[in-house]
């Protein structure tokens, strides 16, 4: 509103100056007299004109000082507001440390358990690995409850009224979220007994699976369905499913129980083929390297390319004709 104010007093300042010359005072649309008794009368008109000028440029300097002010005073106003926010976000309770590293030792004041390492993997030198590539390695400086990584802003215990058991993280190394137990291991029941499962979810084109493995004998179950009954006898689909688990020679150690949906069955046994591989990473991270070395844990991004517009498909065209 100031700001308005501010301009509206320049504008009528401006209107009100000499600098705007009217025809009834000079007695053409041009300014020059049409008598030569009014050359005085003109002469005497320039030197106000002059002096109003003046009176102008400071006018219009003024109003321009006070319109940056106010523009100023209201953007540190905003930063401060700002500050404020952030700092009330980032606020330690006394039970919570920020996460660091000890250089001397090595050793972190937290314990991640999605930093898992293969056996004997830590005891080869570096130049006997791979190069590594992709995202740089930044050590985490969040949040500490407890040897846990915690979310920003978030004060613990939880309140009971807002939230579910359970309202603390659970012991230091133990995972937790995707319906995982407290104990950070996934349950569920079958025959009235609590069975050990591991899960992994994969996708492929426009299909999804959720893949569960548990100690078996060897089924493999598609939505309530033998999987090659449900792969309707064809081969090839049902042994991409599997492959992760045949490649490793453990097919016949562990029930497979999978949902998929959306898509086709090509891409249902892709997706099926992911989520199995990442299930199995979850059984035995030393499984890993074999299976990033045979790319079941690779993500398959061929999709079909959209149709364009004006075109009857992606690619296709219709003929051209010059006349």
């Amino acid at each position: 509103m100031s700001r308005v104010v501010a301009l509206t007093a320049l504008a009528s300042a401006a209107v009100a100056s000499p600098l705007f010359v009217t025809p009834s005072s000079t007695g053409n649309l041009r300014g020059v007299p049409s008598h030569a008794s009014d050359v005085a009368t003109a002469a005497t008109a320039t030197r106000a004109s002059a002096a109003g000028a003046s009176t102008t440029a400071t006018t219009v300097f003024a109003a321009a000082a006070s319109v940056a002010v106010v523009s100023a005073l209201q953007a540190a106003r905003r930063r401060t507001k700002g500050v404020a926010r952030r700092g009330a976000a980032v606020v330690r309770h006394a039970d919570t440390t920020t996460g660091s590293i000890d250089q001397a030792t090595g050793e972190k004041n937290y314990v991640n358990p999605w930093e898992e390492h293969v056996e004997d993997d830590l005891t080869i030198e570096k130049t006997a690995k791979p190069t590594a590539s992709g995202a740089k390695f930044l050590p985490y400086d969040g949040p500490v409850y407890n040897k846990v990584p915690i979310v920003e802003g978030i004060q613990f215990p939880l309140d009971p009224t807002l939230y579910q058991e359970p309202l603390v993280p659970p012991e230091p190394g133990k995972k937790w979220g995707d319906g995982r137990e407290p104990d950070g291991n996934w349950y569920m029941e079958v025959d009235g007994n609590k069975v050990q499962y591991w899960q992994g979810v994969g996708r492929r084109k426009t299909a999804c699976a959720i893949v569960r493995i548990v100690k078996g004998t060897g089924q493999f179950i598609v939505n309530g369905r033998d999987a090659i009954d449900y792969f309707q006898l064809y081969p090839i689909h049902w042994l991409k499913a599997c492959e992760p688990m045949t490649a490793l020679s453990v097919k016949n150690d562990y029930d497979c129980l999978c949902k998929a949906f959306g898509g086709g069955l090509s891409g249902q046994a892709g997706a099926i083929r992911l989520g199995l591989a990442r299930a199995m990473q979850e059984l035995n991270f030393n499984w890993r390297p074999l299976l990033k070395k045979g790319k079941y844990l690779t993500r398959d991004w061929r999709t079909v390319e959209r149709k364009k517009t004006g075109r009857p498909k992606a690619r296709k065209s219709t003929p051209f004709h010059k006349r």
